[in-house]
């Protein structure tokens, strides 16, 4: 974790999680202080019920809401990135080029009517608005987890956003399948160009196309 906070581009770092379990908080702010950087832990409310009820997309949902809400660094930024903690996003300087391009990145599938949330770039204003208490949608029982919820908003929205001109690269592997999060380099290659091509965004004619030809 040192190397990886070392590394990143980022100067303002939130980080908020509710297992419940102890965390070195005053460690990390010291390290992030040693790098010229700003570090905030904040312990997020252990959502066992509503997990139980409606799957673990609320409880990721809502922790986005919560960190919003009592972050003292975030109190006052115009934008912010969220990006899951449990992976490291290896080109975060490609990813940040488009920063100032578009008022959010989002990775919208046109055909599979879902939104990637791993990351993404929200305009904090735009985000307490359109999808703050998005978690209230979440159910994966009846099949509309986070990233269906989030498309869902998004596309009644009329919020102005992009997308990313590069895909996200991770390195970390999936829980439920212990496979790579970004997939092999032939599958890395393809994701690039369709950002490129903006195939991710969300009025994209080629992603609608496409998905016309494959349905």
């Amino acid at each position: 974790m040192e190397n990886k906070k070392n590394s990143t581009p980022f100067d303002i770092i939130v980080f908020i999680e509710n297992s419940g379990y102890a965390f070195d908080e005053l460690k990390y702010k010291k390290l992030a202080k040693i790098y010229g950087k700003e570090f905030e832990f904040i312990p997020g409310k252990i959502c066992k019920d509503e997990i139980l009820a409606h799957g673990k997309s609320f409880g990721d949902a809502y922790l986005i809401a919560e960190a919003l809400e009592k972050s003292s660094l975030l109190a006052n930024v115009e934008f912010f990135y969220k990006i899951s903690g449990r992976i490291y996003l290896k080109n975060a300087k490609s990813i940040l080029r488009t920063k100032n391009k578009y008022r959010n990145e989002f990775i919208m599938y046109q055909g599979k009517k879902w939104c990637f949330t791993n990351i993404f770039k929200a305009n904090k204003e735009d985000y307490l608005s359109v999808l703050n208490d998005v978690y209230l949608d979440c159910d994966e029982i009846s099949v509309n987890d986070i990233e269906i919820s989030f498309f869902n908003r998004l596309c009644t929205s009329d919020i102005s956003m992009g997308s990313f001109y590069t895909y996200p690269y991770f390195e970390g592997k999936m829980g439920a399948t212990g496979e790579n999060y970004s997939g092999r380099l032939v599958e890395r290659i393809i994701r690039n160009i369709m950002a490129r091509l903006h195939f991710f965004t969300k009025d994209s004619l080629t992603s609608k196309l496409l998905a016309k030809i494959i349905h």
